[in-house]
């Protein structure tokens, strides 16, 4: 870590700060990542993973020590009272497709950043915990932040900085950028982590009428911690704040088990849902993400999602730049991540509304599979239009198609014989060109990165006896299929793991023969 002569800048020590630190760590980049809080947060908060932020967590290396402190396919039982209504999964189901390894996984924030931090210090970085920012300002070569620590102030200088401190975060103010969006003022939570006892761990228990509203204990995984949810009646202009024994009482009130006991509650807030859009991602030398950048209501889980991969878009452009590529690339970073955070915001609050409507009938199964589906795990999220994405023709047919997110697949390791994933051999600061062909491998001259950064060819072929250097054997096709490929085809994949270009010998050979 550096204080002066920084490359990059991260402020905020959450899931958006901590995957952009881990992401710039392994590129060899730079940087000092500060939060003003005194330590980690232990609030719960989010506690959803979708698929597309697990992807993201396989590349940085933690996927599997997010997959063994989390659960997945948590199911929710149903109370009226004290009698069970039904129970089953309807929350975060997943998608079931080939070229997708993860469902999601439901994880409080708190142990996701920890994880995160852990990672980072593998990767020799740490927080600056107790630090501020309290000005910025900027030059055409550099940014100066001034931050303020217990020891009093500092000026530091870097390259880029980037605001991930949350919706009530400085950066934002600091830079002139606006949230600009509504408040929900009708939809109030009680929230709080507590501990619970009387209660089944295996699943979320769950109340919802017309008259009581919603009340939600949810278990954290590997905790002894239950999160607390409590919609607030509409009519109360003026709530009371949280407390255990409010909590007793809605519990007492809504649920009606006596034998459940509600002790030590660790954070309680009151929350109103916003819903807001920054009205730019950039100011000069200094970006915004995660929070800071946008605010979703919580239906759908998609709010932390959402940062983490504002943050993997981010990393590898900033990496670029810093190495010498054209810093045109980092105005690619709001051209594609500001729309997905539109379409995400429109998506949480018709989910939302869609859960009123459902909890108003007191149809609790309806409004849980209301939560989620296809567009929350993050995996249809895509850059058609990007300036990074070479458009392929719409009379080539492909299911799988440029500024779409690479699938994963399984295929086998000639030399050891090993099932291997293409994801394996995604997971690192590259890019990476896959050549598919079923015999004999074509050659892709025209097929190259568009910036000058480390490429990693990979033959995927279906011929058994093909045993050279980088060559996968797609055994059952597996790979083939998932990637829609019918003939020799180059698929350039970017170091974000989203399709750049997808060239077909056949469409190669008309564009030939066009420009002749």
């Amino acid at each position: 870590m550096q204080t002066a002569g920084t490359s990059s800048r991260t402020h905020k020590a959450g899931p958006t700060g901590l995957t952009l630190a881990c992401d710039l760590a392994r590129r060899g980049v730079g940087f000092r990542i500060v939060d003003r809080a005194e330590g980690p947060s232990t609030a719960s908060r989010a506690k959803t993973i979708q698929p597309r932020a697990l992807e993201v967590a396989d590349d940085l290396g933690v996927v599997d020590y997010v997959l063994r402190a989390g659960a997945v396919h948590v199911p929710t039982r149903h109370y009226d009272r004290d009698r069970v209504l039904s129970e089953a999964v309807e929350a975060a189901v997943g998608m079931a497709d080939p070229g997708v390894p993860y469902a999601p996984v439901w994880l409080s924030q708190p142990r996701f950043e920890q994880i995160l931090r852990d990672r980072l210090a593998q990767l020799g970085g740490t927080v600056d915990w107790g630090t501020a920012v309290t000005a910025v300002a900027q030059d055409g070569d550099a940014v100066e932040a001034t931050v303020r620590t217990a020891t009093g102030d500092q000026r530091v200088r870097a390259r880029y900085a980037v605001g991930c401190d949350g919706g009530r975060g400085s950066v934002r103010e600091l830079i002139g950028a606006r949230l600009e969006g509504v408040s929900y003022g009708d939809h109030r939570w009680w929230l709080g982590d507590v501990r619970i006892d009387g209660l089944d761990r295996h699943c979320q228990h769950l109340w919802m009428s017309p008259e009581q509203g919603i009340l939600s204990l949810f278990p954290l995984p590997g905790t002894d911690i239950w999160q607390f949810q409590a919609s607030i009646p509409a009519d109360d202009a003026d709530p009371v704040q949280p407390s255990l024994d409010l909590f007793r009482d809605i519990f007492a009130a809504r649920a009606g088990l006596p034998e459940v006991t509600i002790t030590d509650a660790s954070w309680l807030s009151l929350y109103k849902i916003n819903v807001c859009l920054a009205d730019r991602y950039r100011a000069g030398r200094v970006f915004l993400a995660g929070d800071a950048a946008h605010i979703h209501s919580p239906a759908g889980g998609q709010g932390m999602n959402t940062g983490v991969q504002d943050a993997y878009n981010l990393g590898w452009k900033l990496a670029a730049v810093l190495d010498g590529a054209d810093p045109g690339l980092l105005d690619t970073y709001e051209q594609e991540r500001r729309p997905v955070a539109r379409a995400v915001l429109d998506d949480s609050t018709s989910r939302l509304q869609a859960i009123t409507r459902a909890a108003a009938d007191g149809d609790g199964s309806s409004a849980q599979r209301g939560l989620t589906g296809d567009f929350t795990t993050g995996l249809t999220i895509a850059y058609p239009d990007s300036p990074l994405t070479r458009r392929t023709p719409r009379s080539v047919p492909a299911r799988v198609r440029p500024g779409d997110r690479a699938p994963d697949a399984v295929s086998h390791d000639p030399a050891s014989g090993h099932r291997i994933r293409l994801f394996d051999l995604l997971r690192g600061p590259h890019w990476t060109l896959l050549t598919f062909d079923r015999g004999h491998p074509a050659p892709y001259d025209a097929v190259d990165a568009p910036l000058a950064v480390p490429l990693r060819t990979v033959r995927v072929t279906t011929d058994t006896a093909a045993a050279a250097p980088g060559t996968v054997i797609d055994t059952d096709g597996d790979a083939h299929g998932v990637y829609d490929v019918h003939e020799d085809t180059a698929v350039l994949i970017r170091p974000d793991g989203y399709i750049a270009s997808r060239t077909s010998q056949t469409h190669a050979a008309r564009s030939a023969a066009t420009s002749a």
